[in-house]
């Protein structure tokens, strides 16, 4: 009898042990579920703790204010340095362009998103500057702001864009002329995809610490997969949300996402790269909306 209790006792402890150390696993090795990475990783950059816990773990389903363009004004000026607005700005070009836009609202018909975007460029001064608009895929180089009112007539006014976006039979239609403007503008086609991480540090410092860790990841995972040609990442400012971070548009599709880890990196561009619906589905649970297209 007493042989016997000690066995089944050692069995039970067996059984316990065995127990535990499933639980145990359990546990301590989570995934996450786009990525495949252990939680927490140990592979990728990871935001500060401290910015981690005050990131918004809400829903974010359309958490995207309805806009039709998204039109970025290049600045020399790490975004580190951009004041809490972008309009205040020295030289006042971006606060000039928002009010000629406000001024023709009615006559544009639909919302325009300006931010600023981080260019290194001899062409960004105070009274001139380059031009990126999405999601038709364009660069407009040499804009002064004297040229403005003009620009926009064209673009949005007259709808004279590569998109179309005022034509009544159609939602969008594309044409592949590209606009032509006087006084030395030029205009180029922006190739490939496109992916605008919110760095605004004085805006929140959520976007201004996890924008940047984000865009280097982005920028070294392009460098080793040879994507330069194809893969392009832009530093721009407050496009809102931000308690989301890290947020990212990608176009052109105009699709945005938002608490986006250095872990995501891979799927987010073999997703677009690729153009498979099978990752995409991956990126779901970072899905904010996208870009109005009614």
């Amino acid at each position: 009898m007493f042989f016997r209790s000690k066995f089944n006792l050692l069995n039970l402890t067996e059984n316990f042990l065995r127990q535990w150390k499933c639980n145990l696993s359990s546990v301590t090795t989570r995934f996450d579920s786009c990525t495949g990475c252990e939680i927490p990783c140990t592979k990728h950059v990871s935001y500060p703790m401290e910015i981690l816990q005050k990131i918004d773990q809400s829903s974010m389903n359309n958490s995207v204010e309805k806009y039709r363009r998204h039109l970025c004004i290049a600045q020399s000026i790490s975004p580190s340095q951009w004041p809490k607005d972008v309009k205040d700005l020295p030289g006042g070009y971006i606060k000039e362009l928002d009010r000629i836009l406000k001024a023709k609202q009615d006559t544009i018909g639909y919302s325009v998103k300006l931010t600023s975007v981080f260019i290194e460029s001899k062409n960004s001064t105070e009274q001139t500057s380059d031009w990126y608009l999405f999601p038709d895929q364009l660069k407009l180089n040499n804009v002064n702001v004297t040229q403005m009112e003009q620009v926009i007539d064209k673009l949005f006014v007259k709808d004279r864009s590569i998109i179309q976006i005022k034509e009544k039979t159609k939602t969008i239609a594309n044409h592949h002329t590209l606009p032509v403007f006087n006084e030395g503008i030029q205009c180029e086609r922006l190739n490939g995809v496109w992916i605008l991480v919110c760095c605004h540090s004085q805006r929140d410092q959520r976007c201004g610490i996890t924008g940047p860790i984000l865009t280097d990841e982005i920028e070294t995972y392009v460098r080793h997969t040879n994507q330069s040609d194809t893969v392009h990442c832009l530093k721009i400012s407050h496009i809102g949300g931000h308690r989301f971070a890290a947020n990212v548009i990608v176009y052109p599709s105009g699709t945005w996402y938002g608490r986006v880890l250095t872990c995501h990196v891979p799927l987010l561009i073999d997703a677009y790269t690729s153009l498979s619906d099978e990752l995409k589905e991956k990126l779901q649970p970072l899905l904010r909306g996208t870009i109005d297209t009614s």
